[in-house]
């Protein structure tokens, strides 16, 4: 029973990461309409810029969760000003498209940059693990769960309640609408770049010390975030969040169970089960909900 637990916790750690990276998938695409698939390349820079800040420059770690996020935040709305906001010119698809090769960019920048195969970096909190009877939870399993759950849900409630995030729902919701009422849509999609930014960031100082920094981490979380806001509800920025637990829980067991190979495809048989049984995700927003 003690493994068992220590399992969940596990994936839970895991399940946490990858929902506060798709609660930045989802919030992008709520407030634009926008899938961004160079979501993981994001991650991949907030872990890169986690190992710049606290292992190249020896800046204090606490500080990194919140000038990391900022500077991504800063990057993604850079990106969207200066690469795609001429392409909603064109369509959608064309936006879209273009995030893949940017996600693609990314990652082989940093490759070109960094030609190494994997960056480490370590823990936040540091010591003696808890022992509760026979079950042992890390100083980062706990941190990293709870924090960046919490980080989850300051996000929902920031685009739920917030002033900004109410400007990106109803722009969202009727862009000509929205520009009657005085909302510019240059500057909210701007807003939701940023914001959508900053989550990837975030996840991704999360995520640099069980993950580490490399190309790869990109397209991991990118598939895990894809997933998760899949299995919880493309709609939902809750469904996000059970979304990221309900994977991470499930990789963990299938690795632990059947074998580390099975860990991926344990997450997109997921995938294919939710999508045929329940096409509208396991947590869809309803009539009534905001999030």
């Amino acid at each position: 029973m003690s493994e068992f637990i220590m399992l969940l916790l596990g994936g839970l750690k895991f399940g946490a990461i990858y929902s506060l990276a798709a609660v930045g998938l989802i919030a992008l695409h709520k407030a634009t309409k926008v899938v961004n698939f160079a979501h993981g390349g994001l991650v991949m820079l907030g872990a890169f810029g986690a190992y710049l800040w606290i292992v190249e420059l020896g800046y204090p770690y606490w500080l990194a969760y919140l000038i990391v996020p900022l500077i991504i935040g800063v990057f993604a709305a850079t990106l969207e000003f200066t690469l795609l906001r001429p392409l909603r010119r064109a369509d959608l698809f064309a936006t879209i498209t273009a995030t893949i090769f940017l996600g693609i960019v990314l990652s082989e920048a940093y490759r070109m940059a960094y030609n190494v195969e994997i960056l480490a970096v370590p823990v936040f909190w540091k010591g003696s693990p808890f022992f509760l009877g026979d079950v042992i939870v890390t100083r980062d399993q706990f941190w990293v769960s709870a924090g960046a759950l919490i980080a989850g849900g300051i996000s929902i409630a920031f685009f739920r309640y917030a002033p900004a995030g109410r400007s990106m729902r109803a722009m969202a919701s009727n862009v000509r609408g929205a520009q009657l009422c005085g909302y510019s849509m240059d500057q909210m999609t701007g807003l939701a770049w940023f914001f959508a930014g900053v989550l990837a960031g975030l996840a991704g100082v999360f995520a640099a010390p069980s993950k580490g920094v490399s190309p790869e981490l990109a397209v991991s979380i990118i598939s895990a975030a894809f997933v998760a806001a899949v299995v919880g509800g493309f709609d939902s920025l809750l469904g996000a969040i059970l979304g990221g637990l309900i994977l991470g829980i499930t990789e963990t067991f299938a690795a632990a169970y059947v074998s580390s190979s099975a860990k991926g495809a344990v997450s997109f048989l997921l995938l294919f089960v939710v999508l045929l049984w329940r096409p509208e995700g396991l947590f869809p927003e309803r009539a009534g909900r905001n999030v």
